[in-house]
């Protein structure tokens, strides 16, 4: 048996109970009790994760996701606060669209900002409540080193209508992922862009012309490519994934789903996880005694609230 392999202990009906639950217990709280939700589903998970012997395990709870939110919240209804008298002082001035340009111009900005501010608390949170071995995981990432890494990224992504998207996101893996710890001991990923670019071009090709048959086949390259590119303590992580797997899975999650009217869903969700999280393993063993706990004190969960009530506005929208 590989002692290296991840193993997932998950089963369809411990899940589907959970699901009840939350979805009881969301609807008579008018969507209050989806921040337990949502800690509840992560628990579970993360518990019954187990690599090397030992079991992972998550601390979050819905009482700070809930606060964030809240907090997200009021930031929104001040910006929003500010930007709309903002709009009101320029439309004094006798000059054409200008408080409308400027408005657009400050709403883009502000869009800028988040991004960086939801991708690093939003890791810094989920890190910090992640245990394993009694040690939490952690994050060292910058606002400002991620936002002109995104910037920049973004930018050269548009005006090369997505070609540039493979280097931006070996560079964006690199850093999130070099930045990301347990304990005191980072991760690396070393990858490149060129590669990826190729892998995605080949990707996106023969799912054209197979009518979407090889998008398994390249979701699984996709994820033995980032996988064979981690490392910890300078040991490679591997990924044997295949797209027949992947493929098979996916035609048996459709059936079980739509035999069962959707309440099959626990089960299927169960079956791709242990498939995804079963296919990776390290090449040697970690060496724990030189890993000591580092706490990140600077987590909490606003940023989370602002991905949260992003979703929430996105749903009422569309």
């Amino acid at each position: 048996m590989d002692n290296n392999r991840i193993k997932f202990h998950a089963t369809g009906g411990g899940l589907f109970l959970l699901l009840l639950k939350n979805m009881f217990l969301t609807i008579i709280t008018l969507g209050i009790y989806s921040f337990w939700a949502k800690t509840n589903i992560q628990k579970y998970m993360s518990e019954n994760i187990e690599w090397a012997g030992e079991r992972f395990s998550f601390h979050g709870t819905g009482k700070e996701r809930f606060i964030g939110f809240l907090k997200a919240l009021g930031i929104i209804i001040v910006l929003g606060i500010v930007l709309a008298i903002i709009g009101k002082i320029l439309e004094f001035l006798p000059i054409p669209y200008l408080s409308l340009i400027v408005t657009y111009i400050l709403y883009l900005g502000i869009l800028i900002v988040l991004v960086p501010i939801i991708v690093v608390g939003n890791r810094k949170y989920m890190t910090s409540r992640t245990g394993y071995r009694n040690l939490r995981f952690g994050f060292d990432g910058k606002l400002l080193e991620v936002g002109k890494l995104y910037a920049k990224g973004i930018f050269l992504t548009v005006i090369t209508l997505g070609i540039y998207y493979p280097w931006f996101f070996a560079e964006k893996e690199a850093y999130l992922q070099g930045k990301t710890r347990y304990g005191n001991t980072n991760f690396g990923f070393e990858a490149d862009g060129k590669e990826i670019f190729f892998l995605y071009l080949k990707g996106f090709f023969l799912s054209v012309v197979t009518l979407g048959i090889y998008y398994s086949w390249f979701v699984a390259d996709v994820q033995n490519y980032i996988w064979n590119h981690t490392s910890f303590q300078n040991k490679k992580f591997k990924c044997d994934l295949t797209g027949g797997q992947i493929f098979v899975n996916i035609l048996l999650s459709y059936l079980i789903i739509i035999v069962t009217v959707g309440i099959g869903f626990a089960w299927v969700m169960v079956r791709m996880s242990k498939l995804f999280l079963e296919a990776v393993s390290l090449e040697s063993d970690v060496d724990f005694s030189t890993i000591s706990a580092q706490a990140d004190r600077g987590a909490n969960a606003t940023a989370e609230g602002l991905e949260a009530l992003a979703e929430t506005l996105e749903a009422f929208i569309t």
